[in-house]
């Protein structure tokens, strides 16, 4: 069970003195709590493990919190991740299912991953990896291939996906959509889950971007059978969760030039240890978890919001549905 260190204990509270507890280890939240604290005076603030009360927390906001954090906060009323997503939180199976949770949705969020998209798909659609090594052997000239077509398939169409579909389509490339059930994007053929279109979206591509949410079924999407249903000569990016991705299928796919290259911006275990195969392959571009980064002082203004919505009973925004885990 989590601790909350050895600290001396507070006078009880008021019950309009409850605080709010930044539950995120390992993390530099001090931007954070200085920001909840102008957006909200006379609120407490408090850094994990730094909760002397337990029993006065409302609202956490947390990323990757240790397992049954909340067990010990009866009045807590609200949870909030840091970021977009929320599989860290949901996994969590000692989480009262009375209790909301809400997701951080900024615009800077979506800017961040827009651009890191757009240099991940150029990297291949300009063969720099083929530049790259002629450069390594001192070799000056055109690649034979000096930028390969892309058929760019986009695995979840949420507010992310949507985005940088739409500019991928307005930079002139093909673009396929793939979502759990029918959307409609202009100028841009869209496949769900629920019609069984997944084999018929696979086809049409040869650059697959994944930008699900982690959920049951999407857990392990990634794998071998999905990667033997695209062109020869694939690429992938990941830029959803590392839980997507089966590594060791990657690396099957790889070894037979299914995929042709990936770029990876997450892993399952972050960062990956010395031994890790993937350092081994130049065909794999990894990066640290940096595709897009929380504004923390835009998500304070949004945490503060959901504080006030909770206190004066109006909806929250951004609310997880818990059962889609999304």
């Amino acid at each position: 069970m989590p601790t909350f260190g050895t600290y001396k204990r507070e006078p009880p509270l008021e019950p309009k003195h409850m605080a709010i507890a930044i539950i995120c280890p390992g993390r530099d939240t001090s931007m954070l709590r200085q920001a909840l604290q102008g957006e909200l005076p006379g609120v407490r603030v408090l850094d994990y493990p730094y909760v002397p009360r337990p029993q006065d927390v409302e609202l956490t906001v947390v990323w990757k919190q240790p397992a049954g954090v909340t067990a010990d906060m009866p009045n807590l009323r609200l949870i909030s991740s840091l970021g977009a997503g929320v599989d860290h939180i949901l996994r969590d199976a000692t989480l009262p299912e009375n209790i909301p949770v809400v997701r951080i949705v900024d615009p800077g969020l979506t800017i961040d991953m827009r651009r890191y998209l757009l240099m991940a798909v150029l990297h291949f659609h300009k063969n720099m990896p083929r530049l790259f090594s002629h450069r390594a052997q001192k070799k000056w000239g055109q690649t034979e291939n000096v930028t390969i077509p892309m058929r760019v398939g986009i695995m979840g169409l949420g507010v992310l996906g949507a985005d940088i579909a739409n500019h991928l389509h307005l930079l002139g490339f093909d673009v396929f959509g793939y979502s759990n059930n029918p959307r409609t994007l202009e100028g841009i053929p869209c496949f769900s889950e629920s019609e069984g279109e997944l084999n018929k979206f696979l086809a049409e591509v040869n650059c697959l971007i994944c930008l699900l949410p982690l959920t049951h079924q999407t857990r392990g999407i990634l794998n071998r059978a999905l990667f033997q249903k695209l062109p020869q000569g694939s690429f992938l990016i990941n830029v959803g969760r590392g839980a997507h991705l089966v590594e060791a299928d990657l690396i099957w796919a790889l070894d037979r030039g299914i995929i042709r290259g990936a770029f990876l911006d997450v892993l399952s275990e972050e960062p990956p240890g010395d031994e890790h195969p993937f350092w081994e392959y130049p065909e794999i571009v990894m990066t640290p978890h940096i595709a897009s980064i929380t504004d923390q002082e835009a998500a304070a203004r949004q945490i503060a919001e959901n504080y006030r919505r909770l206190r004066n009973e109006q909806p929250l925004l951004n609310r997880v549905d818990r059962e889609r885990g999304y």
